[in-house]
């Protein structure tokens, strides 16, 4: 089975798309809350996934951005749901530097394109849980052969927080044709 998480709404926020989806796709949600995320991924990883894919809410981006990089470090602009701030910090201290997301990109790129999806390839996941999510899931998984990696969701237009917005269906629709490039 291939893992799909999302978050929970975070921020102020009254839903959050990619908990929706990963709910949709019998997936998990994670806790926004630094504390909480790492013992969440421990007991998803602990059933074996064959894959992983990891949703994230993307505020002020109007492209679905495929994440190339998690980074060892934290560093939260805003308050997670528990009110942390991590500023300048390791993920896992003594950690590698980084970890490379180990899913098929360029397949997956190319699908979304083909599907009339916007999309693009981003270097980083950023400073906030998304990366702290991703660098965990990837350091967990240690050396085993699991694909992994992470993925940005622009909002919905309901969330107003886009230019571009993309609708939930589609979003949903991306998804699908991801989770067919990891089959």
């Amino acid at each position: 089975m291939t893992l799909v998480t999302g978050f929970e709404p975070f921020g102020g926020l009254g839903r959050n798309p990619t908990g929706e989806i990963a709910l949709a796709l019998k997936g998990a949600v994670l806790p926004v809350d630094y504390a909480r995320v790492g013992p969440s991924l421990d007991a998803l990883l602990a059933r074996g996934p064959r894959a992983v894919l990891l949703l994230g809410l993307a505020v002020g981006r109007s492209r679905i951005s495929l994440e190339r990089v998690a980074i060892n470090f934290r560093d939260g602009r805003r308050p997670d749901n528990a009110g942390a701030v991590p500023r300048g910090s390791e993920v896992v201290p003594g950690g590698p530097a980084a970890y490379f997301s180990t899913l098929p990109l360029e397949a997956m790129h190319g699908a979304l394109e083909r599907e009339g999806l916007p999309v693009e390839f981003s270097l980083t996941a950023g400073g906030y849980l998304c990366n702290a999510a991703f660098y965990l899931a990837r350091h967990k998984l240690g050396g085993r052969p699991v694909p992994c990696g992470f993925v940005h969701m622009p909002p919905t237009p309901d969330l107003a927080l886009a230019a571009e917005p993309l609708p939930y269906e589609r979003q949903l629709r991306a998804v699908e044709r991801m989770l067919e490039v990891l089959r």
